[in-house]
């Protein structure tokens, strides 16, 4: 894959996520899920050959599966059917493109797909798994959670929170990204558009439209290839490609979280949010299962998206 450390984005002098290396379990949960506060983890990856991905690779075992790439706003993009090899050629002329000075046409973005439940074959490239960092419940068939993005130098997905309030690992691949944070608390002086997404751009505020905004504490954080970011439960998040990037993430809930979520309802959640976080409530709460859980909830795995 070509890949390409350009980045037209903007600066804006906020504060940086803490990097930690190596986190066992006890220190996660107690410095950093407890009180809902992010950190980007290193060092738990360096052994996946995923990190060596390159497009032969996928070309040779897509399986001619064809995945839903979004045209557009990734909030209300049209979805087109593509085999992966088709659109890393799509990826690959947007980076050449781009390296030449040219302005190429946005190639779409693949987001949100469940990807290793679709491909298992690929789940091979990501262990040893950092199991630990996730409730118990999750544990068997870790990879059937897993939902993957694969996108273009510039590729963007506005700020937003998780729909169903859920705490998110995420995993950078290939290529870096850069995340802006904004605390769930500060949600309301995000002009919040439907239930999850937001009009304001925190990477090119405009103070005069949104002057609310300027009460928000934002946060910044580069991920590297090996890179996983904690996002708590209910932070705002906004997601630049800063090259030519794979990732991936979980969505995860504790029994706390998954209340909140359940609760949500009441804050205007979409309906089928009820049904997915009361799974999730049953399974790491009420001590069901997961293999009676997820056959009823894999389909979150194309609503999410």
């Amino acid at each position: 894959m070509i890949l390409s450390n350009n980045s037209t984005l903007a600066k804006t002098p906020i504060k940086q996520v803490p990097i930690v290396s190596n986190m066992d379990r006890n220190r996660f949960y107690q410095d950093f899920v407890r009180p809902e506060k992010p950190v980007l983890i290193r060092g738990l990856t360096d052994k996946w050959s995923a990190l060596n991905w390159n497009s032969d690779y996928f070309k040779e075992n897509e399986g001619g599966l064809k995945l839903a790439v979004k045209m557009g706003d990734v909030s209300k993009g049209e979805r087109v059917p593509m085999l992966t090899s088709e659109y890393i050629q799509l990826l690959e002329l947007h980076e050449a493109k781009l390296n030449n000075g040219e302005t190429p046409d946005n190639p779409g973005y693949l987001h949100d797909v469940p990807f290793f439940y679709l491909f298992p074959q690929f789940v091979k490239d990501i262990e040893p798994f950092p199991t630990h960092l996730f409730p118990k419940w999750y544990w068997p068939n870790w990879h059937n959670y897993i939902q993957f993005f694969m996108g273009a130098t510039g590729s963007l997905t506005p700020l937003h929170f998780d729909t169903l309030c859920t705490h998110n690992l995420f995993f950078q691949v290939v290529g870096r990204k850069r995340f802006i944070l904004i605390p769930a608390e500060q949600k309301d002086l995000c002009y919040m558009e439907g239930w999850r997404w937001a009009k304001f751009d925190p990477s090119h505020p405009d103070y005069k439209r949104f002057p609310l905004a300027k009460g928000i504490e934002p946060l910044e954080v580069i991920l590297e290839p090996g890179d996983i970011l904690y996002i708590p439960s209910g932070m705002l998040h906004q997601v630049h490609g800063l090259s030519l990037s794979i990732s991936f993430n979980i969505d995860w809930h504790t029994t706390s979280s998954a209340w909140k979520g359940v609760m949500s309802w009441f804050k205007g959640a979409p309906k089928q949010n009820i049904y997915y976080n009361s799974l999730c409530l049953a399974g790491v709460g009420g001590g069901i299962p997961a293999k009676y859980i997820f056959p009823y909830y894999k389909s979150y795995l194309n609503y999410v998206s």
